[in-house]
């Protein structure tokens, strides 16, 4: 391959003020470019290019990152710092791949392992129950606003992979994390594939999502807190997969706020059409497919469970006086249980138990998630 390695400013004025040039015209090679630091002026990447994320690399407020489909962004696994890409409050990403072509952020180690990276962050300006300027737990960047409709850009036909690098001792990174992102924002299509903590996670906001999968990340694999209030429809999680697992392992793990279960907003999302799928593995202590606790609501439809057999562990756990005083008014409703032998921590009431699909086959991988190529 050839390699280019440019400034940001350069890569910047190069991509905005030219067209393609021949270069690659026939050689069927890609260019390499680095991304580092911070990006301060709109910027376009180019698909035939191959890009190392070295180090932190931000997207600051006022400026617009677009990345084509087809891109592919790797994480350097040889540098001194965590390689990730963040999305400050005030930006946004134009990440719009393809069924045929998606956008791949990944490690660019020959043999590539989960936590190689960072991952992908996004801090919004929409409500978190945490405050207003919460400093996030990875990055540092704040996040926590007052606008709902707060508009962090396209996030659409992307795999993550190999993510979840070790911060300290009590923090990772995920595969994608939202930090108070906005309704504004759009997110559909998204695979998190073998990383080392949770798959996706939430701290707050009201964005929406379409299309998740989480395959054989190694903590949770959907998590939120701090007051989220989207939608999510069609989401698909298979823990069996992970090459290591966490403990206490869940195929959803759900907060409200770990301090104060009654502040507000309170973490409330409506989820529709979910397959959570278990390690099967009995050296998971804590499994369990769904865990609702510290003040959390929500609703689920047409939920798919399968495999959560550790000892000790259960299809749906609810922990929690409030929480579990929801629950009691409002049950999930139609959920599956396929080889999960204790269905709840004894509030078999607060779910009715049903046949259905969850994301699309069961616990086959729906055939909207074919583009993966899983």
């Amino acid at each position: 391959m050839k390699k280019l390695v440019l400034s940001l400013a350069i890569i910047a004025s190069i991509f905005t003020s030219c067209s393609d040039d021949d270069s690659n015209s026939g050689s069927g090679q890609q260019d390499e470019a680095t991304l580092s630091g911070e990006i301060t002026e709109n910027m376009t990447l180019d698909a035939n290019t191959v890009y190392t994320i070295s180090g932190p690399v931000y997207v600051n407020d006022g400026v617009t990152l677009t990345i084509p489909a087809g891109t592919r962004l790797e994480g350097d696994t040889q540098g001194t710092s965590v390689a990730f890409l963040a999305v400050k409050q005030g930006a946004k990403v134009i990440a719009q791949g393809t069924a045929a072509k998606p956008i791949v952020m990944t490690s660019n180690s020959a043999t590539p392992a989960p936590g190689d990276w960072g991952g992908l962050v996004i801090c919004g300006k929409a409500l978190s129950n945490a405050g207003v300027g919460v400093q996030a737990e990875v990055t540092g960047l704040n996040y926590g606003g007052t606008n709902p409709a707060d508009n962090s850009g396209v996030y659409s036909y992307i795999r993550v992979e190999y993510a979840g690098a070790l911060i300290n001792p009590d923090a990772e990174f995920n595969g994608v994390t939202f930090y108070s992102v906005g309704s504004g924002t759009k997110v559909d299509n998204i695979l998190t594939y073998q990383g080392s903590d949770d798959g996706f996670e939430w701290f707050g906001g009201s964005v929406n999502v379409t299309n998740l999968l989480s395959i054989g990340n190694q903590d949770d694999s959907f998590d939120w807190t701090e007051g989220w209030n989207g939608s999510a429809t069609n989401m698909y999680a298979d823990q069996s997969a992970a090459l290591a697992f966490s403990s206490d392992s869940r195929g959803i793990e759900a907060d409200s706020n770990a301090n104060n279960a009654l502040v507000t907003p309170i973490s409330s999302p409506i989820f529709n059409n979910v397959t959570l799928i278990g390690r099967n593995n009995a050296a998971v202590t804590s499994e369990c497919g769904m865990m609702l606790r510290r003040g959390t609501h929500g609703k689920f439809t047409n939920v798919f469970i399968k495999d959560f057999t550790a000892t000790g562990s259960v299809g749906v756990k609810f922990d929690g006086a409030e929480t579990q005083a929801y629950f009691a008014a409002n049950p999930l409703t139609t959920v599956q249980f396929t080889n999960v032998p204790t269905i709840t921590n004894g509030f078999d009431t607060y779910v009715t138990v049903g046949n259905n699909t969850g994301a699309g086959s069961g616990a086959a991988i729906p055939s909207w998630a074919s583009w993966t190529g899983l």
